[in-house]
């Protein structure tokens, strides 16, 4: 497993994250917020109900698709991150305008200190109902019963390989047993789980069936994420795309499936395929390059250092942080949330060609682990 420098505000100068493309904010409206804050609805129509919020941009793994060899060479300092009541100023300013769902991200989440005491924080903020949290659970063993009781509510965990061989060289140092007794802690701790994998051509794509029949032994749901072209995952060629429409074909076939009912738009992007006489045993597809779910977003992403990120795919970002420490009221918080997503893309163009991308929408700059995927 990586070992990692710890950085503190010494390195500030040097070590803050580097910012993409900031924007600014028009003064607040002088009837916005009279009687209320008003639910979060982009131009589209799209409402956000759905916060991924990353607590760090350090993670103790590398994998191949999510950072470069070696890991991400720029991290933010601890003085630049947001603090834990920073956190919950930003997700009770985000309930009161409809946000039910906060989802904690990195980097890896377990590596920032006293992660227990931020969730059962945010557990009491009124209007947030459910807790959720993305890990590589190699330190999930210890903390998921703390977390549990804390009111965490369920944990994706990324499981790309059971071959310790091969798990070691996707996560760059990972080690396969360590995250296999977090996913089983957080099992035993009555934590909900769902495994995810990025499976990548040439490499553990034939072991979708394997990873499948694991989850199901465990009483859990797998998914696939399509590999997605943001930072280092841009560096590999096109033809590691495992497409998940040709996947869900050989799935069903082999273990005999059936679509499930669709899901609804806050249950996220995923589609389901279940077996017909054990509908409980279901298989998630996550389809971000084949599958285009755009038009039904409802979720907006904050980095571990405070900005607003109002899709994966683009480097445009608004420094809420900035704002909170400039002295910022709940009211200007609330309208920057507004005004950005009033200005949000239609959707990602993962497949334009890089030449065509202006600075604001490289996705090949986009860190996974900075951004907090």
């Amino acid at each position: 497993m990586r070992k990692l420098r710890v950085l503190n505000s010494d390195d500030a100068e040097r070590a803050v994250a580097p910012q993409d493309e900031r924007e600014g904010v028009p003064p607040v409206p002088a009837a916005f917020g009279r009687k209320g804050f008003l639910p979060l609805v982009d131009a589209m129509g799209r409402r956000y109900r759905y916060l991924r919020l990353s607590v760090t941009d350090r993670c103790d793994m590398a994998c191949t698709y999510c950072m470069p060899h070696g890991g991400e060479t720029e991290h933010a300092a601890r003085v630049e991150m947001l603090s834990f009541e920073e956190i919950e100023r930003l997700c009770r300013v985000l309930a009161s305008m409809g946000v039910q769902k906060v989802r904690l991200t990195g980097g890896e989440p377990l590596l920032r200190k006293e992660l227990p005491r931020l969730v059962q924080n945010l557990a009491r903020v009124e209007g947030l109902r459910s807790l959720y949290l993305s890990s590589n659970a190699s330190r999930l063993s210890v903390f998921a019963s703390a977390l549990r009781q804390a009111g965490l509510k369920g944990v994706n965990v990324s499981l790309d390989s059971l071959s310790p061989e091969r798990f070691s060289r996707l996560t760059r140092g990972g080690v396969l047993s360590a995250t296999l007794d977090g996913i089983r802690a957080a099992i035993e701790a009555g934590i909900e789980v769902k495994l995810n994998t990025v499976l990548i051509a040439n490499e553990n794509e034939g072991e979708a069936e394997a990873i499948v029949d694991f989850a199901w032994s465990l009483g859990v749901t797998p998914r696939f994420i399509e590999l997605m072209p943001l930072g280092a995952g841009a560096e590999l060629a096109a033809r590691s795309l495992v497409s998940n429409a040709q996947l869900a074909e050989r799935l069903a076939a082999s273990l005999a499936l059936n679509f499930a009912p669709s899901r609804s738009i806050d249950d996220g992007p995923a589609r389901y395929l279940s077996r017909a006489d054990e509908p409980e045993r279901r298989v998630g597809f996550i389809s971000a390059r084949t599958g285009n779910f755009c038009d039904a977003c409802n979720r907006i992403r904050i980095t571990a250092n405070g900005e607003l990120r109002t899709c994966l795919g683009w480097r445009k970002g608004l420094s809420l942080r900035d704002a909170m420490r400039a002295g910022a009221s709940d009211r200007e918080i609330a309208w920057a949330f507004h005004w950005a997503l009033s200005n949000r893309e239609d959707g990602h163009v993962f497949d334009a060609p890089r030449r065509a991308l202006a600075a604001s929408v490289d996705h090949h700059h986009v860190g996974m682990s900075l951004v907090g995927g």
